[in-house]
């Protein structure tokens, strides 16, 4: 009989250690930007948030000298606070393509808008002719554009930039086959 409840508590006392650990381990963060931070990609200007699929992509910018480094990062709150879930970013090109990862709202595009002459940008899917307008947040120069994509959707964009006139200030063409940044 004693053996069975050293044995009984022994296991209780692993038990309760692992959960300990498990718990502060798995731990979110009481704030968004603490959950960034935690993943280590923290340091940058938080330019918007986006809510979407019960979590947040936080698009976020932080310039060095003359770069500018572009983030997007999906948080989710669960049961012991907010957790980064995926993300990434880009420097020294002008945007990018996030591929669709379970759990995220990706796949989806992103860029910079270093113009501020740019009023609107619209996405075309080349392959299957669907086009899309890219919402366009933030302020002054911490602007950013993004859209989310359905699976299917390319392989390769067009991206056209226009002027609040309508004018086309510049286009880009990509194949995320080949390249994810553009």
């Amino acid at each position: 009989m004693r053996r069975k409840i050293l044995f009984i508590g022994a296991v209780v006392l692993l038990i309760l250690i692992g959960s300990g650990y498990w718990a502060n381990s798995n731990r979110g963060e009481k704030t968004i930007e603490g959950a960034i931070e935690k993943a280590r990609r923290g340091g940058s200007n938080v330019v918007y948030q986006e809510n979407v699929n019960n979590g947040v992509v936080v698009f976020t910018k932080r310039v060095t000298g003359n770069v500018n480094t572009i983030e997007a990062s999906y948080v989710k709150k669960g049961l012991l606070g907010w957790k980064w879930v995926w993300g990434g970013g880009f420097s020294g090109y002008s945007g990018q393509y996030f591929q669709a990862v379970s759990g995220t709202p990706f796949p989806m595009l992103i860029g910079d808008v270093n113009n501020e002459q740019i009023a609107a940008i619209k996405i075309t899917d080349t392959e299957h002719k669907n086009s899309k307008d890219a919402k366009i947040v933030g302020n002054g120069y911490d602007r950013v554009w993004f859209t989310f994509l359905d699976k299917p959707e390319g392989p390769v964009f067009e991206i056209v930039y226009l002027s609040n006139t309508g004018k086309v200030l510049d286009t880009k063409t990509f194949d995320i086959r080949t390249n994810t940044n553009f």
